[in-house]
């Protein structure tokens, strides 16, 4: 199975969550082994940086990393994006110190990434192999990989709200099980969580427009959710996005309880170190019966 990038240049802009500035961004197409990368373009000789579990500097509302001694925030949608759809290859260059939030989901980005189209590239992707189970906990939390012949993901939620207590989802992810299940699913907080945040400056470019804001008695979104389990489903795109940093197409079961930002990326950092619990793997297709990847793009409609 070969590597890929994106065929041509992508542009988009949008609010960024915690600024609340308006900020652009380009992603263009890398050669093979160039991994996802990020550059501060308004920045004056910004450092590009490959992105890994180590380049993460703050875990606080969204997953944050630093090209030298500057900020790009909120990456996780955007990685997830890439690793959903099998992207192994990209630039991402950015004029702001965040990813723009959209509409909360993947979709927009998910549906710009169709839209370009995915380019095969000439290297072999190679995956990483979980031949043991490794487990960490953090307080009432814990996170897990099992061996699998496939990437699979079991997310369980349990939050103290009177509408949303208990979610449990499993998928089997796929490029065409990303996109139907889990792009669309916008990120969320509690109506008072929320206020809180506004009262202290932060998530100045939050709204209903781009998140789901959860009352005690539902849903405060005029339009209601995207799915019933709207919430574990996000959950599963934050946790893609963040462990897609490790670099390598995964062949595991991740099961987690409760995992956020802080725990994800511990356990990309812990997978990785496990040296002795992981192998390296190609995996041989016949270039004569292999087929292009297609998907249709969604329609994704943001502000």
């Amino acid at each position: 199975m070969k590597q890929t990038t994106i065929k041509n240049d992508i542009l988009f802009e949008g609010i960024g969550l915690h600024t609340g500035s308006n900020i652009k961004v380009r992603i263009l197409p890398e050669f093979p082994d160039a991994g996802i990368r990020f550059r501060r373009v308004d920045i004056k000789n910004s450092e590009t940086v490959t992105v890994s579990p180590y380049s993460v500097v703050s875990t606080q509302l969204a997953t944050g990393i630093k090209c030298g001694d500057f900020p790009i925030s909120t990456i996780e949608h955007l990685m997830s994006a890439f690793y959903g759809l099998g992207i192994d290859n990209a630039l991402v260059e950015v004029d702001g110190p965040e990813i723009p939030i959209l509409d909360g989901s993947s979709a927009p980005i998910v549906d710009m990434i169709l839209k370009t189209g995915i380019k095969t590239l000439s290297k072999n992707k190679k995956f990483l192999k979980v031949n043991k189970r490794i487990k960490i906990d953090l307080q009432d939390k814990w996170i897990e990989i099992i061996p699998s012949r496939f990437f699979k993901v079991t997310f369980d939620i349990n939050f103290d709200n009177g509408f949303l207590s208990e979610q449990k989802k499993y998928i089997n992810v796929t490029p065409e099980s990303y996109v139907a299940e889990v792009s669309k699913a916008r990120t969320f907080g509690f109506k008072n969580e929320v206020e809180n945040l506004w009262k202290m400056g932060l998530a100045k470019g939050g709204s209903l427009e781009n998140a789901v804001v959860i009352g005690e008695d539902g849903v405060l979104n005029p339009e209601g959710l995207r799915y019933s389990d709207e919430f574990v489903r996000h959950k599963i795109l934050d946790l893609i996005g963040d462990i897609s940093l490790i670099g390598y197409p995964i062949f595991g079961h991740i099961r987690a309880y409760r995992s956020g930002h802080q725990l994800n990326n511990q356990f990309a950092r812990t997978l990785l170190e496990a040296k002795g619990c992981y192998s390296f793997v190609e995996v041989e297709t016949n270039s004569d019966t292999e087929k292009e990847l297609v998907l249709e793009p969604q329609g994704a409609v943001w502000s």
